[in-house]
């Protein structure tokens, strides 16, 4: 497949990097689309071989790309999906795909009906600590409760200076849970399925100058009695994640790259994932599915379908916060953007 990154900014130099250095088997980096001359340049010194492309639509007339990573701020991920899609590319496209329901669904009908492949780049689920924990969970018996702590998306004030985009509605589309912790939102689906009903307190530039979420507290009830909450926060620079999950037979705790079981019968072991540069051999593992779905070779694993249910969690968490009330689930997306106008409204009569 002939791949062209979409955009330069801090993931697409990442991903150039990670794919250019250790290279794909049957994945070609053939360019890199930038409107900025002086990274443009910047390519060309590090990456003779790279076809550097001024614009998008370049891209999309080029008949000898196959494929391309869209790499942009959040606000030109639909569009660009979109657009390449009609354009007959096969599309991947980073987290989150899309910032409402409509467009995820727009995305996922037009993959369908042209024959190509829409992935969205949630590589988590094919991180080896999370299919070890999805593979343990069956061994727990009738799950009761877990408890996701997911404080280690620090963020300084400065962070937050560095693009007019960040932390706006607007442009960036929500805070922590749409652009950081979506990663966990997803596992929360990948795991346990979807909720039915969900509670949340979330606060909105509580600690950093944002429109948006900065901290979330999250309670989940499951139809099958599992009960679960989750908590991420843009304010705690000591933070590290932990997980602990509660069966009837037994419970799992994961503390950073630690796995502990402990079951009923006495046994007990742990394990430790410690494999340098997990995040990018997990990232290759997702581009590797990307490349063999669009051969036919294999099915997709993360169809940018999935993003919706991760979509749904997150407008779940903020309308629930938003109205003080518990919030059933599927949400409808006339209830959300209701809400959200609503919210607006108010937000601005302050």
């Amino acid at each position: 497949m002939r791949l062209v990154i979409i955009g330069y900014g801090n993931m697409g130099q990442r991903y150039v990097n990670e794919l250019m250095e250790e290279p794909l088997e049957n994945v070609r980096i053939y360019g890199v689309q930038t409107g900025n001359s002086q990274k443009a340049a910047n390519i060309i010194g590090k990456w003779p071989e790279l076809k550097v492309f001024v614009t998008f639509q370049g891209v999309l007339q080029d008949p000898l790309v196959e494929g391309v990573l869209i790499a942009t701020p959040n606000r030109f991920h639909f569009a660009m999906a979109k657009e390449a899609l009609l354009k007959n590319k096969h599309v991947l496209v980073e987290k989150p795909a899309a910032i409402s329901e409509d467009e995820i669904m727009e995305l996922t009908n037009l993959s369908e009906s042209c024959g190509l492949i829409c992935e969205v780049m949630f590589q988590s689920r094919f991180d080896p600590l999370v299919k070890r924990m999805k593979e343990l969970s069956g061994t727990l018996g009738r799950l009761q409760r877990f408890q996701w702590n997911n404080p280690q998306y620090y963020r300084d004030a400065a962070y937050f200076l560095e693009g007019s985009w960040s932390g706006t509605w607007v442009q960036d589309g929500g805070g922590i849970l749409l652009n950081q912790a979506v990663h966990q939102i997803d596992l929360l689906d990948f795991l346990f399925g979807s909720p039915n009903e969900l509670v949340s307190s979330i606060s909105f530039g509580k600690y950093r100058n944002i429109e948006v979420d900065d901290e979330a507290f999250l309670i989940l009830r499951y139809p099958n009695g599992l009960t679960g909450t989750f908590m991420t926060s843009f304010a705690e620079p000591l933070g590290k994640e932990s997980v602990e999950l509660v069966g009837e037979n037994g419970r799992l705790e994961v503390v950073g790259n630690r796995l502990t079981c402990q079951l009923i019968s006495g046994e007990t072991f742990t394990e430790t994932f410690d494999e340098p540069k997990q995040w990018e051999k997990n990232r290759h593992e997702l581009i590797r599915n990307f490349e063999l779905a669009a051969r036919g070779s294999q099915q997709s694993q993360v169809p940018v379908a999935v993003n919706l249910r991760a979509l749904m969690l997150i407008h779940g968490a903020w309308l629930s916060s938003w109205q003080r009330k518990w919030i059933h689930l599927p949400l409808q997306n006339e209830e959300y953007c209701e809400g959200f106008r609503q919210y607006m409204k108010e937000d601005s009569n302050k």
